[in-house]
């Protein structure tokens, strides 16, 4: 096998992975609430990894060097991916069903071409930035609903400061929003991409850098949730399914990062991100099926995903 055969066989693997996660999220939601769902999928994410980065050490009985600048890379995309990338599409799952956030996701090496072009100075043609525009307005479409755009209706008055209520007003719209949700999450993704694909090839160590990256998204969420103290409890008294659910997405996500990150190493940056969130061609079919046809798509979101789908493969295939 070719080192380009094995990248691609590496970013298939993550995509069928990442396809999973995403019907277990729809899934693991209805039993258990998202915040406390993230935490115990990123910490089986640091678990997991950690377990197979302590086996390799002692089965090559060798050690992993070090590269400040890779680590520093690996842990600003964990930042991107395994906390807001994350939060972001846990959201839109939630929000708008496993089936058109995958259509979003898919919209991020659109994202990943054009911040390398401001980032790293890389040209675009014509034929890029043409499908990058193609691509966000397939993105609207698909986010797009009735009303989403009106002006929110005036609170009425009541006890407490202006300021407050203002603020709970335009955090609940932002939640609501499609639109937001699904983008966030694809620029977020596609940062994560971009330094990662700089940081393995200059630190060959897939695992190392996924553990670095889930370190660091579990020391974000710690840091800034505001119901990290009634974790314990919380999960004392959940699900049990819904828990099993999200450990499942825990080892679900880890791997499939890892043998994103390790495609990063042998094709293109591009087109390792087109391949690894390409999940609406697993997962429409899937829950269509699964979830008992439930997750229907208006004309509308086919022709956005049409057009998401048409405007990555032009970027991938245009020079």
């Amino acid at each position: 096998m070719t080192p380009h055969s094995f990248g691609i066989a590496l970013a298939g693997a993550a995509l069928c992975m990442f396809s999973a996660n995403v019907l277990v999220i729809k899934q693991g939601a209805e039993r258990v609430s998202l915040n406390l769902g993230f935490l115990i999928s990123v910490g089986v994410n640091l678990l997991f990894c950690g377990l197979l980065l302590a086996g390799q050490l002692t089965l090559s009985g060798t050690g992993i060097g070090w590269s400040w600048r890779a680590v520093l890379l690996f842990m600003l995309g964990g930042a991107c991916s395994t906390y807001l990338g994350r939060w972001f599409f846990f959201e839109a799952v939630v929000r708008m069903g496993s089936a058109k956030a995958s259509l979003f996701q898919v919209s991020s090496p659109g994202f990943a071409a054009l911040i390398a072009w401001v980032a790293l100075n890389e040209a675009l043609s014509p034929a890029r930035l043409g499908a990058i525009a193609f691509t966000i307005l397939g993105l609207a479409l698909i986010g797009y609903v009735p009303g989403m755009f009106s002006r929110p209706r005036r609170l009425a008055p009541a006890i407490g400061g202006t300021a407050a209520r203002t603020r709970a007003a335009l955090s609940a719209r932002l939640k609501e929003s499609t639109l937001v949700l699904g983008t966030g999450g694809s620029i977020a993704y596609a940062i994560s991409t971009v330094v990662r694909g700089a940081a393995i090839r200059d630190w060959n160590q897939p695992l190392a850098g996924a553990l670095l990256g889930a370190s660091t998204g579990l020391l974000l969420h710690a840091a800034f949730s505001p119901d990290i103290r009634t974790v314990p409890a919380s999960l004392r008294a959940a699900d049990r399914r819904g828990v099993m659910l999200y450990l499942a997405s825990g080892v679900l996500t880890i791997a499939a990062q890892i043998c994103s990150i390790w495609s990063l190493r042998y094709i293109e940056v591009a087109l390792s991100n087109l391949i690894t969130l390409s999940t609406p061609l697993l997962v429409i079919p899937c829950g269509y099926y699964l979830f008992e046809k439930k997750e229907r798509l208006s004309p509308r979101a086919w022709m956005g995903g049409g057009m998401v789908l048409a405007g990555v493969a032009t970027l991938t295939l245009s020079r």
